[in-house]
């Protein structure tokens, strides 16, 4: 017996939880002129050792936006905050399962990433996201979630690939 995905008759219905298409909109209503948006992501900024925040993360050629989100996945009311290319000292990114030899921490190296980004001003940042592809693809956000990480690697370190 062979399992075949089933293709749903309704494209939208495959997209309901596609972040670019509920926050591609706002995101794009931040951009500056001449900006372009190159992806839009889910991440988890862990802004704490106790405090996360869900946003909404848009990654264009010169800068990051992330936009926090309320525990709905609507917009929280916050200011986003904006990380220029220039005001980065360092960043870095890598599997998102501490990889480790467990069979989770195996699991979620294949299928997150986590990045840790230093600015001039001395902030740290550190965000966790789903790549969209692998056993948890569908559920990580698809196609959609995968050129936002593919945009933000490439933001931090041009020319390498996820």
């Amino acid at each position: 017996m062979e399992l075949k995905p089933r293709a749903s008759d309704e494209p939208e219905k495959e997209r309901r939880n596609d972040f670019e298409r509920i926050h591609g909109d706002h995101l794009r209503s931040l951009l500056e002129p001449g900006e372009d948006l190159l992806g839009v992501a889910a991440v988890n900024w862990q802004r704490s050792m106790f405090k996360q925040t869900v946003s909404a993360l848009g990654v264009t050629g010169g800068r990051l936006i992330i936009q926090p989100l309320d525990r709905k996945g609507k917009m929280s009311g916050e200011q986003p905050v904006f990380i220029r290319k220039d005001e980065i000292t360092k960043g870095s990114y890598g599997g998102g399962g501490g990889m480790g030899s467990a069979p989770t921490s195996l699991i979620m190296d294949s299928a997150s990433i986590e990045v840790k980004i230093k600015t001039t001003k001395g902030e740290k940042y550190k965000l966790m996201l789903m790549t969209g592809e692998g056993m948890l693809g569908g559920l990580g956000g698809g196609p959609s979630q995968r050129n936002g990480a593919e945009a933000l690697v490439a933001f931090l370190d041009p020319g390498s690939a996820i």
